[in-house]
C-alpha cells in the first residue's frame, strides 16, 4: 500500500482512526475481494487521505494516478452537467427531453421530463435486445438506439433505475443545448474549474486507451441470480474491458479516473469546502434532497431514494443506506466502487477498486470502510 501524507490544516482527522482506515483498506486487499483498489478523503475541501494498493493487472502494481474504471458512480458527473445548464437558464427540470430531440418522443417517451430522467422515472431502462455493443463509441448511433426504445411505464408513474440509457439521455440534451459532446462539456465546464482536467475524462482517447485499468469479476452472484449461474458479471466485464467502451462517451457508466478525483468533485458539492462551489447553494440543496423514493426499484428491486441523478442515503433497506442516517449523497458503480460526499462531517471520499463482488459484500466493504472515516473524524 501507498499512501499520500495527509494535509495538516485537514480538520479532525485522527491519527488512530486513520491507522484504522489504512489497516482496513489492507485487509480488504488481503482477503480478495478486489485486486486493487485507490481511496481518497477530503475533509472540508482539504486532502485528508489518500492511499493506493494493490494491483491494476496481473504484474502491474495499481499507482494513484491510474484512470480506473467508475461505472455508475459517473451518473452524478452527468447530472452537474445538467445542473450548470439549468443554472444558466438554458433548461428547466420539467421539460420534456423531446421539447430539445423530437426523435426521443417514439414509443411513449413524449412526456418524459429531464427531471424523470434524472429521477429513474422515464420508463425507458433497458436497451434492445439486439444492441450493439461494438459500436458504442458511436454517438450517433447510441442516441438513435435510445430515442427508439418504447416506454416500459407512462414516464412519472414508476421508478426503475436506467443503468446506460440515462446516460446517452443527458448527454444527448447537453448537446442539442451546448453544442458540445458530454466529453468536452464535462471536460470544460466540470473538470477544469476544479483543477482535474488531467486525472479524470468521459472515455478516453488516444494513448490513453491503453493506461486503463482493468476491471475483474470477483463472484459471479447479483441480485437477480443469487446463485450466480447466469454470469452476468462476467458478461459485464467483458463488455466494459473493450477498446470500444474505453473510447466510447457513455455519460452513465465510463468515465475514467483517480480516486482523488473523484473525492474532488464530491468536495466542491460541499457547504464546508473552501472557494467557490461547483453549483450554487440553492442547486446543490435541490439535486441532493430526496426526490422520489419507492419501496421496490423496478430494476434493481431494492427500495430506493433518488435525488436529481444522485442516491440519497436513510432509506431502511436501500444498499446505499450504510451511512447510518440521512444526509449522504453520492452514487455507487457496478459492484466495484463509490463516490460519496457526507455534509454532517464534511467528508468527500472515493473508493475506487477494479474488482466487481457479491452484493452482500459490495455493502460490506462499503459499510466497513465509511463507519471507519466517520470514526476518523472523532
Amino acid at each position: 500500500m501507498t499512501s499520500a501524507p495527509a494535509s495538516p490544516s485537514a480538520r479532525g482527522m485522527s491519527a488512530d482512526g486513520i491507522a484504522r482506515v489504512e489497516s482496513l483498506f489492507e485487509q480488504q486487499l488481503a482477503v480478495g475481494w478486489h485486486p486493487g483498489a485507490q481511496l481518497a478523503v477530503f475533509r472540508d475541501g482539504v486532502l485528508a487521505l489518500e492511499l493506493t494498493g494493490g494491483l491494476a493487472a496481473p504484474g502491474r502494481r495499481l499507482t494513484r494516478d491510474d484512470p480506473m474504471l467508475l461505472f455508475s458512480a459517473t451518473k452524478p458527473i452527468a447530472a452537474a452537467c445538467v445542473h450548470l445548464l439549468h443554472e444558466r437558464g438554458r433548461l428547466s427540470y420539467d421539460t420534456p427531453v423531446a421539447s430539445f430531440w423530437p426523435q426521443f418522443a417514439h414509443g411513449g417517451k413524449r412526456a418524459a421530463t429531464v427531471r424523470h430522467v434524472l429521477t429513474h422515472q422515464g420508463g425507458f431502462p433497458q436497451l434492445a435486445h439486439d444492441f450493439d455493443w461494438g459500436r458504442v463509441d458511436d454517438w450517433a448511433y447510441v442516441t438513435a438506439q435510445t430515442a427508439s426504445i418504447s416506454a416500459a411505464w407512462k414516464p412519472g408513474t414508476a421508478v426503475g433505475y436506467h443503468p446506460i440509457t440515462y446516460g446517452w439521455a443527458l448527454g444527448e440534451v447537453v448537446r442539442r443545448i451546448d453544442g458540445r459532446l458530454p466529453r468536452e462539456f464535462m471536460r470544460d465546464e466540470v473538470f477544469a474549474p476544479l483543477g482535474i482536467a488531467d486525472s479524470i475524462s468521459l472515455g478516453l482517447s488516444g494513448a490513453r486507451v491503453a493506461d486503463r485499468v482493468p476491471v475483474y469479476a470477483m463472484s459471479e452472484e447479483t441480485r437477480h441470480d443469487p446463485t450466480g449461474s447466469l454470469g452476468a458479471t462476467s458478461r459485464i466485464v467483458e463488455v466494459f474491458n473493450t477498446e470500444a467502451m474505453a473510447r466510447a462517451q457513455a455519460p452513465a457508466v465510463n468515465a475514467y479516473g483517480t480516486a482523488r478525483a473523484l473525492a474532488r468533485f464530491y468536495a466542491a458539492l460541499l457547504p464546508s469546502a473552501p472557494g467557490r462551489p461547483l453549483l450554487r447553494l440553492a442547486t446543490i440543496e435541490e439535486s441532493t434532497r430526496e426526490q422520489v423514493e419507492t419501496a421496490r426499484d423496478r430494476t434493481q428491486d431494492v427500495p430506493k431514494r433518488y435525488g436529481l441523478g444522485f442516491y440519497v442515503s436513510g432509506l431502511r433497506g436501500d444498499p446505499f443506506d450504510y451511512h447510518e442516517g440521512p444526509g449522504v449523497f453520492g452514487h455507487a458503480g457496478q459492484q466495484s466502487s463509490v463516490g460519496y460526499a457526507d455534509p454532517r462531517y464534511g467528508l468527500a471520499v472515493a473508493y475506487i477498486t477494479n474488482g466487481l463482488q457479491a452484493p452482500g459484500i459490495v455493502t460490506r466493504r462499503m459499510a466497513e470502510m465509511a463507519a471507519a472515516l466517520r470514526e476518523a473524524c472523532g
